[in-house]
């Protein structure tokens, strides 16, 4: 999977003309779902000093591939104050095989990303959540760009998440 999408090149953004949603949005509002759902579901990680840690969330791409380094600056930035995100090139980097029931390391979650369908107004996202190797939910995310941002310091387009079911 190319994850660099369109004209955008590596900014995450999407496609030429219209401007369409690119990865960059489709990983990070998918780490966005994943740490509201996770926040329910998980206890706060805490270090030595009692302190509470970011939730992490890994990153990994269906077919293996590595996420473009672009994308993955761009997610890292936009989610650095309420998640840590880790990318990884293989499913198995991200589970703790020397523990019971396989967990997600460091206590975190992990997003496995469908194939990235082509730059659009409106996209749907497939993506697999994991806690541990035999705990997946699936997920289908709609996201839809918003074609009337006038954002001349980005050419960028703006999306958000419209829809997240469970098929």
């Amino acid at each position: 999977m190319d994850v660099a999408h369109g004209s955008g090149g590596n900014d995450g953004g999407g496609g030429g003309g219209g401007g369409g949603v690119g990865v960059g949005v489709g990983v990070g509002s998918s780490a966005n779902q994943a740490q509201s759902a996770q926040g329910s579901r998980q206890e706060p990680v805490r270090d030595d000093n009692g302190e509470e840690q970011l939730p992490v969330i890994f990153v990994v791409a269906v077919d293996g591939t590595t996420i473009d380094v672009g994308v993955q600056a761009d997610v890292t930035a936009a989610t650095i104050d309420w998640a840590t995100v880790r990318f990884a090139d293989q499913v198995a980097d991200t589970f703790d095989s020397g523990l019971d029931g396989e967990p997600v390391r460091n206590d975190g979650s992990m997003l496995l990303i469908g194939p990235m369908p082509d730059p659009a107004n409106s996209i749907e996202l497939g993506l697999v959540r994991y806690y541990a190797v035999d705990d997946g939910e699936s997920f289908t995310l709609q996201i839809t760009s918003d074609t009337t941002t006038a954002d001349t310091d980005n050419s960028t387009p703006r999306a958000s998440v419209t829809a997240v079911t469970q098929p």
